[in-house]
């Protein structure tokens, strides 16, 4: 019998090492890390811990931290990180392979270990995550957090109990992890950092699986999630948030605790590039003013908590294509340039308390683009990728669970 098409699509995913550029890169970066640090087993794994600590501490910390701080301190994490990957000994093929499964992008273990340097998206998490757990604890002796497609560092987390441990703040008693992904090479990879950040007492689980089909053995206490790209496109973070927020106890959490996805009309140029000329980096605080009362705002597409999520019905079309309606939005009719005007979709993210990723604080924030939605104006040659709208007119949003993930407007 003849496999599916989306198994086939599965099993071509693999890269070819031989011509594989961002391999070899990974290779040379691997290997640059060991030889510059002429150092004992016990010297590696102390200066790992160390880079772990300080970076939470920086993060943790409600004194005024600058950037360069944040910045330094983060490549140092990703430094001694990657030498504990380039210990687990992973294939080629396991390092490289990366694939669309049947819930969207399956990101390759090379690709995935830059999170860590993230900073701000880290920073949003973590401290967020930080404070559920405090909020936990203050009324259970131990917690159970389940951690799904965690990648080969689990950034979100094991900073975080690194520092725990450090300062004796909360021990392996009082928390306990389920770590999760589809990627052997993720799994490999975190079983040599976590033996080197001698983290194992806190580590209840680590499995290799798809965390839409994962089932815990146990209730969790706080979900933990990031799988996601800008635009909320092509990772499978709603299937697999969907899938596991049922287990969760009745009073548990999950973080990030709200997403909002908007949508807003901009003009290209002012959005993307001249607000960002005279700026050292991207970040909401550095917005534009001029640029941001420019855009046209056209209001929440998408809202992605527990709550929505324990009610949100799946629609499955043709060959097992399945959909979410998402919100309806109408077009403004009182924007005159608005032909010349691209469809951006962005996402806020709440992590937890006050906390959050905001417009440009991250990659999963940035407003991407989609170059196929028109208003009031109609593309000279029509394909069946573009959406051609008026001014006026409603526009019903639904969200592709299937394949690569992402939204689909459709005219009312």
């Amino acid at each position: 019998m003849e496999k599916p098409q989306l198994e086939k699509a599965s099993a071509l995913g693999y890269a070819d090492p031989h011509i594989d550029e961002l391999l070899k890169h990974s290779i040379r970066t691997q290997l640059e890390s060991l030889l510059k640090s002429k150092v004992t087993t016990e010297q590696r794994v102390q200066l790992l811990q160390k880079s772990f600590v300080e970076a939470m501490t920086l993060v943790l910390s409600d004194t005024q931290v600058t950037h360069q701080q944040l910045v330094k301190a983060f490549e140092n994490m990703y430094d001694q990180a990657v030498q504990s990957m380039a210990l687990a000994d992973l294939s080629q093929e396991v390092l490289t392979r990366q694939y669309i499964s049947a819930t969207g992008l399956v990101m390759s273990v090379h690709n995935c270990k830059h999170t860590i340097k993230d900073v701000y998206r880290i920073k949003g998490y973590a401290r967020g995550i930080d404070q559920a757990i405090r909020g936990k604890l203050k009324n259970n002796s131990t917690i159970t957090i389940l951690y799904p497609a965690c990648g080969p560092f689990a950034p979100l987390l094991l900073p975080l109990l690194s520092y725990y441990k450090n300062s004796q703040t909360f021990d392996s008693q009082q928390i306990k992890v389920i770590l999760v992904d589809v990627q052997p090479g993720a799994v490999m990879t975190l079983k040599q950092l976590i033996k080197d950040l001698q983290l194992d007492d806190y580590i209840l689980q680590i499995a290799e699986a798809d965390a839409t089909q994962f089932t815990p053995d146990v209730a969790i206490d706080l979900l933990v999630l990031e799988a996601m790209q800008h635009g909320f496109t092509k990772e499978g973070q709603l299937s697999i948030a969907k899938h596991l927020v049922k287990f969760l106890n009745i009073d548990g959490w999950m973080i990030p605790q709200n997403v909002s996805v908007k949508g807003m009309m901009v003009i290209g140029e002012t959005e993307f590039n001249q607000q960002w000329k005279n700026v050292e980096y991207s970040h909401s605080m550095n917005v534009n003013n001029q640029a941001q009362q420019d855009r046209v705002e056209l209001g929440e597409i998408l809202r992605i908590n527990k709550s929505t999520l324990l009610a949100m019905d799946e629609l499955e079309l043709q060959d097992g294509v399945r959909v979410i309606s998402a919100n309806q939005i109408v077009l403004p009719t009182d924007v005159d340039d608005m032909s010349k005007r691209i469809l951006a979709i962005y996402a806020h993210i709440d992590t937890f308390a006050e906390e959050s990723v905001g417009q440009y604080d991250s990659g999963i924030t940035n407003p991407k683009p989609d170059m196929t939605f028109y208003v009031d104006l109609k593309p000279r040659e029509v394909e069946h990728t573009h959406f051609v709208a008026s001014s006026g007119d409603t526009v019903q949003f639904y969200y592709q669970l299937s394949g690569l993930t992402g939204f689909v407007p459709v005219k009312i």
